[in-house]
């Protein structure tokens, strides 16, 4: 699997299943009085964040960054050895996706094998804990 097939199959995931699911998520995050923000990567189609802000205690006009939530798009190369100056060129490319959360934590999936439940139930499984912290 070359890089360009690897970009389409990369972009043709977020398209379908990624920026519905932020989409979805937004919805439902905004009926409970917080605010949030999308950021996509326009060059690639390969990245997205989403930011939960809360209303301020002291200034009811201005909002705080409550949480965090990327997910990076990334293509990795099979290797049988540690040290890449020895790895087949040969080998396809894994496309993979990283989910990057509000503390640092980074979980790596399969694109073949997450799908938007899988990614609403990360968020939320997520979510929850840094709002019960």
């Amino acid at each position: 699997m070359n890089i360009g097939f690897v970009q389409l199959n990369m972009q043709d995931f977020f398209k379908k299943v990624v920026f519905p699911v932020f989409d979805d998520l937004k919805k439902e995050i905004e009926q409970y009085g917080r605010s949030v923000v999308i950021d996509v990567d326009n060059a690639g189609f390969i990245s997205a964040s989403m930011t939960v802000y809360t209303p301020s205690d002291k200034d009811p006009d201005a909002k705080a960054e409550e949480f965090n939530f990327e997910i990076r798009g990334k293509a990795y190369q099979k290797a049988g050895f540690a040290f890449p100056a020895h790895a087949d060129e040969n080998q396809p490319l894994v496309p993979r996706v990283e989910m990057v959360f509000q503390n640092n934590i980074t979980h790596e999936y399969d694109i073949k094998e997450l799908s938007g439940d899988d990614i609403i139930e990360c968020f939320i499984d997520e979510y929850s804990k840094w709002a019960n912290y």
